[in-house]
């Protein structure tokens, strides 16, 4: 998962993904959007930018444009001066409507391609762009404002250059994302590049008024820097991170860049602040083992490099993942054991490196396992603590700004009571990596240590201490009972303080755990046969009343992949098709009215993808399930040319291979004859494909292809496409790490999961043994029904979760799993369960959210559980 872009999608102010509010209000914006303009000139407003037009303005569709930047503080000076110059002088421009877009757009964890840039102001002709370059710069000499990445500065002052397109230009990728582009001189529509460097199309020509910029731009190397960058590790908004040498030792160190005015943080400090926050962290704590030590801080050319020592060493969030036997599947006790004395020695040293810094003085505000590195062999005899640039004095008794998702401590702690809280969430993730769903309710915390206290040897003491770190300060009783903010976090899987949705009045759902005293009884025991009735409409209930038939974008709260891609809101994984097929798998009666959307919703994308889980195929598939067959029968047509489906790779995700499926499975239920046809033609198609290689499994594999010709065989009864049904089988098992031996200790796709792993390639494995019988491949599918013995599940959702895994137990038993294989399961989905609203719910990915979709949410776990404590047909698509 993307966690930096799901976090983009966690608004304030609710509890599932939705899209961010990215315009500002009419109260938020600068006096020039509404200024009284000269007559014959248009006002165009959006959500971002405000575009002013003069009369009878013919521009070329592309061109040399100019960017004006600007900081917080002298925007709206800059934006009257150029208001009042492009006025006078007739040049259209557009300008960021509002201080709060403009922040966000220069914060930490903004685009760095369109960082700093405020106005945009569009010359007719290379004549003219020489002249307001010389007469609007003579007017902004001097003005702060960030650097613009993506383009060429304008001698000293905050006017940047770059060469792009006018007027709005696009193809859409086979990603189904839209890529803005540019004429080349032959006509043809490439990339318009909008980089974090100045690099205009190699067949345009400078303007001569730009040889002096370039020529200061070439000159501007770093004078008297005595280190030499190797390698660049990461970037963000607020500058690049490198791994360097110093020149004059030989010893190996880390830079850390910042720019001027860029990066902003919720209080509106940049880059620069929190660097010489973090330099002056690194002095006061020199000298203890576990703090790396500081070098230089110095400014380059236009930024400031913080040089510090460089740890060899591996990052906990990685190395505590990686070791885990919980999350890893096995079973050994002797493993459990290794590991928590593993873990036990990590929490030790990282106690004690806290412990270390509070006597110091400084709190480190920012502890979390990837703000941590133990050896460079994973061993945890020592760690190393870095990233300082959010650490205060301890004398300030400072409130936590931002922080990692799971670790940022409620409102109210101050100080080393925030260090305590993250090192109390880390006791926990080490062993049960889901601190994200402890801001959700207390009881969440006796779940995870009553998992912790079932498989891990830990000492008496451990739960005490847990509790003592995550309960409120001794100054402040009761400080610990509202839950921290589920708010928008950044780049690293950060988040700043105030900027999300509480979940704060929602409960936990009991995993069958024990809950405290005064928490309230269980409300998620084991599922029985006769608890279905109750517990199916109480997740349906839940499921429908987030329904939004009001909104055109998305009809039931879901994964934030929903606002990915055309059709993502109606889509069948993350949208409205998934969630209505389940509810009725589930034996519920799907509302006409959200049908009605469906349908709009469909017919309304203008350029969908033809695919299965994200396009017309999955919606289809769903339409055709819930009587809608002619309107299912209208978008397969549409989704059929045979353009779409040059672009699709072999897989069933958004492949050929889902839209076979699709067509075949309502061409056999109909007897319609020419989407049988359709099927054939691209069973042609997908025999020309090799197998899928990039991610072996059955949504993007192979696996899925496989799918597609064995039902395709099933149908003709052409033994060639069992061959290579087999065939593709074989190749999606050696890459999930199959071997004669078994999946290995550390094979990639060990994990039975439906969406990556071998639990849906074991599916379609027990498919194809029903038609050709095979020893070793029934060993490989046994070993996948062995597998589903999974104990932890970072997720509950279909795809990556434990909703999936029931659903390949179900399947490689026939339908008939036993109750001791089933149990675990059932009580398993209390971990990821909360109320809401009343009702029922689960939180979807990185526990950020509550999702209802089928892909990640309740939905995909109504259908779970309807296969496993019923009898009706609630399985997988095509199964």
């Amino acid at each position: 998962m993307d966690i930096i872009r799901h976090l983009a999608f966690c608004p304030p102010g609710t509890p599932y993904f939705d899209a961010p509010v990215t315009g500002a209000s009419d109260a938020d914006d600068f006096p020039a959007a509404h200024a009284d303009l000269p007559e014959g000139w248009t006002r165009t407003p959006g959500t971002e930018w405000v575009v002013l037009t003069p009369p009878d303005t013919e521009l070329p569709r592309q061109g040399w444009k100019i960017h004006v930047s600007a900081t917080l503080d002298n925007a709206e000076h800059v934006l009257d001066v150029v208001l009042k110059y492009c006025t006078a002088e007739r040049v259209m421009f557009k300008f960021i409507r509002g201080l709060p877009v403009l922040k966000r757009r220069n914060g930490k964890y903004g685009d760095r391609s369109g960082s700093g840039k405020f106005v945009t102001i569009y010359p007719v002709d290379d004549a003219h762009f020489a002249r307001v370059l010389d007469e609007l710069g003579a007017m902004l000499d001097g003005e702060p404002g960030p650097y613009i990445l993506s383009d060429l500065r304008w001698r000293d002052g905050p006017l940047y250059v770059r060469y792009g397109g006018f007027v709005l230009q696009a193809v859409r990728a086979d990603s189904g994302e839209l890529v803005y582009c540019i004429e080349n001189p032959d006509g043809e529509l490439v990339p318009d590049r909008r980089g974090p460097g100045f690099r205009p199309p190699e067949w345009v020509t400078l303007p001569e008024c730009l040889s002096e910029a370039v020529a200061t731009r070439n000159s501007g190397t770093l004078h008297d820097f005595p280190y030499r960058v190797t390698r660049a590790l990461h970037f963000s908004n607020g500058g690049g991170v490198y791994r360097g040498v110093d020149t004059r030792t030989g010893a190996d160190v880390l830079l850390r860049e910042a720019r001027p005015h860029a990066g902003l943080d919720g209080d509106g400090r940049d880059a620069v602040a929190r660097h010489r926050q973090e330099h002056w962290a690194l002095q006061r704590l020199h000298g203890l083992p576990c703090i790396p030590e500081p070098i230089d801080y110095r400014k380059g050319h236009e930024h400031y490099f913080l040089v510090r020592q460089y740890v060899e060493g591996t990052a906990l969030s990685k190395e505590m993942i990686r070791r885990n036997p919980l999350v890893q599947g096995r079973r050994e006790p002797e493993e459990f054991a290794a590991y928590a004395q593993w873990a036990l020695g990590v929490l030790d040293r990282i106690d004690e490196g806290v412990r270390g810094m509070h006597e110091r003085g400084v709190v480190f505000g920012d502890l979390h396992p990837g703000n941590i590195l133990v050896g460079p062999d994973g061993s945890g005899d020592r760690v190393a603590f870095i990233d300082f640039e959010t650490a205060s004095d301890v004398a300030d008794e400072a409130t936590q700004h931002m922080g990692a998702v799971g670790f940022m401590a409620p409102a109210g702690y101050t100080g080393r009571a925030v260090d305590r809280y993250a090192l109390g969430c880390l006791r926990l993730a080490l062993f049960a990596p889901l601190a994200g769903a402890v801001a959700w309710s207390p009881e969440k915390v006796e779940q995870l240590l009553g998992v912790i206290g079932a498989h891990y040897p830990v000492p008496d003491g451990f739960a005490e201490q847990v509790r003592s770190d995550l309960g409120p300060p001794a100054d402040k009783p009761g400080g610990g009972t509202e839950p921290a903010a589920t708010g928008a976090a950044g780049a690293d899987g950060r988040r700043e303080a105030g900027t999300g949705a509480s979940p704060s009045g929602r409960t936990a759902v009991d995993g069958g755990s024990a809950a405290p005293d005064g928490v309230g009884r269980p409300l998620w025991g084991t599922p029985r046969d006769g608890d279905w009735h109750g517990l199916r409409t109480e997740l349906a209930e839940g499921v429908l009343a987030g329904a939004t038939p009001e909104r055109p974008d998305r009809l039931f709260p879901g994964d934030a992949e929903q606002f990915f891609s055309p059709l993502g809101g109606a889509g069948f994984a993350y949208g409205a098709a998934g969630v209505l097929w389940a509810l009725d798998r589930a034996g519920l009666a799907v509302r006409e009215e959200h049908l009605d959307w469906l349908t709009r919703a469909a017919r309304a994308v203008e350029e969908p993808t033809p695919g299965f889980f994200r396009g017309l195929g999955g919606i289809a598939y769903a339409l055709d399930a819930l009587g809608r067959t002619d309107e299912a029968r209208e978008l397969l047509d549409r989704g059929g040319r045979a353009a779409d489906l040059d672009r699709l790779d072999a897989g069933l995700y958004d492949g050929l291979a889902g839209v076979g499926l699709t067509g075949l499975h309502l061409g056999r239920r109909t007897g319609d004859r020419e989407l049988l046809d359709a099927a054939h033609e691209i069973t042609d198609r997908l025999l020309e494909h090799e197998e899928q290689k990039t991610a072996p499994g059955l949504a993007r594999g192979a696996s899925g292809g496989a799918l597609f010709l064995l039902r395709m065989y099933e149908h003709t009864g052409d033994t060639a496409l069992l061959d290579r049904a087999e065939q593709w089988l074989r190749a999606d098992l050696e890459g999930l790490g199959w071997t004669a031996d078994g999946f290995g200790r550390d094979a990639a796709g060990r994990l039975p999961m439906i969406g990556t792993g071998c639990g849906g390639t074991g599916m379609v494995l027990h498919d194809l043994l029903a038609h050709r019988p095979d020893q070793e491949l029934a060993r490989a599918r046994d070993a996948v029904l062995d597998a589903t013995a999974l104990a932890f599940t970072p997720q509950a959702g279909l795809f990556h979760g434990r909703a999936g895994v029931v659903q390949v137990l179900l399947h490689l038993t026939g339908g008939r799993a036993d109750a001791e294989r089933l149990r675990p399961h059932l009580a398993g989905f209390g971990l990821h369960a909360v109320r809401d609203g009343g009702h029922p719910a689960f939180l979807g990915q990185e526990c950020l959210r509550i999702s209802h979709d089928l892909a990640t949410g309740t939905s995909g776990v109504l259908l779970a559980l309807g296969g496993a404590l019923t009898d009706r047909q609630a399985w997988f698509p095509f199964f």
